[in-house]
């Protein structure tokens, strides 16, 4: 793909995170754009207000004066628009060729993994700026240090990105470096297998630009086992005593953290005010990345220490009810887990947990898996599935994981997660912390929590 300064670009699903926050590249690099999404959202009302026209529903007619269109893989080839875009002769092109093209005209760092993608991204990107770098980047999340935003826009030649293989489109990208966390199976509704999903990531891996770097976690078997195939540059990093950088890391009561680096026979360390081992390993991935670029040890450190997180991992929200409320977009076994450690080794109090199960493939293929990593909760409610891009599936919903905490004293189903606004106000939730977790809408409970119930 190759951009044109003089056509009009219409976005089909531009209130996705990535689909967004490219909208708004491509309309501040001066170039005309325009986009309609099926639901209106906050996101579609940002680029409203950037003077970017939006349309909540799609129509024919929004098609007209239009030279080539932006698609997502959320509206497949049978959609009614992307069939209107054939009949009309247009050029169509997936998010991931305009990320690819983006990524050949400078120095791009690109963030791939099943785990950790988002955080680690905003946290490199963070990193850069701090140093000066001036970069810019696309997240698949909101950066509070980008005012909220999930771009920052910067000057060439850097850019940092998030390369998402959920569908295998991220073998359009043709980064100058990547950064590679964990590979775990999920998505294999689009990948088909395992196998198949190793063998994209092989695939994404082979377009570095190159010569190029790979810096990967040790700590990751399947990683591991894929850097070792490639005969590029490598940098590793993780808590084994042979990674490149290897890190350790001592929670804080009450949240954040003291990281330790050790790297080419020097100790860093620095405190954060993320908490969790997880995101210690995603911050030594960040370092091993930005040496690896050719900057200072001690520049990165300054932005590690100063990088604040993500929207939706982790947020403190507000108190409510007896409960601290935070949310947080865990929606693998694995992100599950891990989440819920780190409150409870930090917070050390009652936790409860409302968990909303993403896609029905995931819930089926994973519903123990789901049910051990939520078991140490003190409260769970699990709610029926936000089904996203996949119609409901006979027998499965939320039902599946509680059905397999039979034996926790305090598991349960609520088929709508606006149900729980009625038992916090009952005061049938214990006092501590409460997580909001999921990929769906769940988002929306924690405001009517701290609201004090739907108006």
């Amino acid at each position: 793909m190759t951009l044109h300064s003089a056509w009009h670009y219409h976005f089909l699903g531009i209130g996705g995170v990535s689909m967004s926050a490219l909208a708004e590249l491509l309309h501040r690099k001066g170039l005309r754009v325009s986009g309609s999404d099926a639901q209106d959202s906050a996101l579609l009302r940002q680029l409203d207000e950037l003077g970017i026209p939006v349309s909540v529903g799609h129509a024919p007619s929004q098609l007209d004066g239009v030279d080539a269109v932006i698609y997502t893989t959320a509206l497949p080839a049978d959609h009614a628009m992307r069939k209107e875009v054939r009949r009309r002769k247009l050029p169509e092109f997936h998010r991931a060729q305009l990320l690819g093209a983006l990524t050949r005209e400078g120095k791009a760092l690109a963030v791939t993994g099943t785990h950790g993608k988002t955080t680690t991204t905003a946290c490199l990107a963070v990193v850069l700026e701090y140093a000066g770098w001036d970069p810019t980047a696309l997240v698949g999340g909101q950066v509070p240090q980008f005012g909220g935003s999930n771009l920052r826009l910067g000057a060439a030649p850097w850019m940092v990105v998030e390369a998402d293989e959920s569908d295998g489109s991220f073998i359009e990208l043709t980064p100058w470096a990547v950064l590679l966390t964990n590979i775990e199976a999920d998505h294999l509704d689009q990948h088909g297998s395992f196998a198949n999903l190793i063998g994209a990531f092989e695939d994404f891996l082979a377009g570095l630009q190159a010569e190029r770097s790979l810096v990967y976690c040790l700590d990751d078997a399947q990683a591991t086992r894929l850097a070792g195939r490639t005969a590029r540059p490598k940098r590793s990093y993780g808590t084994a005593r042979d990674a490149d950088v290897r890190v350790s890391a001592k929670m804080e009561p009450g949240g954040g953290m003291r990281v330790v680096l050790r790297s080419e026979g020097r100790e860093h360390g620095f405190t954060s005010s993320l908490g969790g081992r997880h995101n210690a390993l995603n911050m030594a991935g960040v370092f091993a990345l930005a040496r690896e670029a050719g900057m200072g040890a001690e520049e990165a450190l300054r932005g590690l220490a100063a990088f604040q997180g993500v929207a939706r991992r982790q947020q403190y929200l507000g108190t409510a009810h007896g409960c601290k409320i935070f949310d947080d977009y865990a929606h693998h076994p694995t992100e599950v887990r891990v989440t819920l450690e780190m409150f409870l080794e930090c917070h050390g109090v009652p936790v409860t947990v409302v968990f909303q199960p993403h896609l029905y493939s995931r819930t089926a293929y994973f519903a123990q898996e789901f049910a051990d990593a939520l078991r140490p909760a003190q409260r769970i409610i699990v709610t029926d599935v936000y089904g996203a891009r996949e119609a409901p599936v006979d027998g499965v919903s939320g039902r599946l994981i509680v059905d397999r905490l039979a034996d926790h004293p305090a598991a349960s189903y609520l088929e709508h997660w606006e149900q729980v606004v009625a038992l916090a106000e009952n005061g049938d939730l214990p006092p501590g912390v409460l997580i909001t977790m999921g990929a769906g809408d769940i988002a929306g409970l924690a405001p009517l929590l701290l609201q004090g119930g739907p108006r």
